[in-house]
């Protein structure tokens, strides 16, 4: 499965998941697994959408960092916000090793999405630059080409 496809397959799972939350607060009126709620579809739905935007229109070098990525992005948003419920929910404090994990994950994620981003811009840039030093192309439709 291509990473974007995963991100995306993803974020689905995670906005069914969250409305379904939000619904079931609504029809009890019971909204304590609020945070929860919000931890889901802003992780899940909205930070998994944007990840693969990037990696569907972006082509790039860093491939097993990007995957390395998208598991730890899934992981904490999965981890993170059914731990957060969990205690919400039980009050009980082992949830919260849960919750550490799923939050270290996030942040793990979202550091590595900006080393990828950032080592994409200095690679395109690089790429720029040699074939601004190789000198002007010409192509086809192009005065001077026969």
């Amino acid at each position: 499965m291509r990473l974007w496809d995963f991100c995306f397959v993803s974020a689905a799972l995670a906005s069914l998941s969250g409305i379904s939350a939000g619904i079931a607060m609504g029809i009890t009126q019971d909204f304590t697994l609020a945070p929860a709620h919000a931890h889901l579809n802003l992780l899940g739905w909205v930070t998994m959408a944007l990840i693969g935007l990037y990696y569907r229109g972006a082509v790039t070098a860093w491939r097993r960092l990007a995957r390395v990525q998208v598991s730890l992005a899934a992981l904490g948003f999965w981890v993170m916000p059914l731990s957060l419920g969990g205690y919400l929910w039980t009050g009980n404090d082992a949830y919260g090793q849960g919750l550490m994990i799923g939050a270290f994950a996030a942040l793990a994620a979202m550091v590595l999405f900006a080393a990828v981003v950032v080592l994409d811009i200095r690679d395109r840039r690089r790429q720029g630059a040699a074939r601004a030093a190789a000198g002007p192309s010409l192509r086809l439709g192009e005065p001077g080409r026969a």
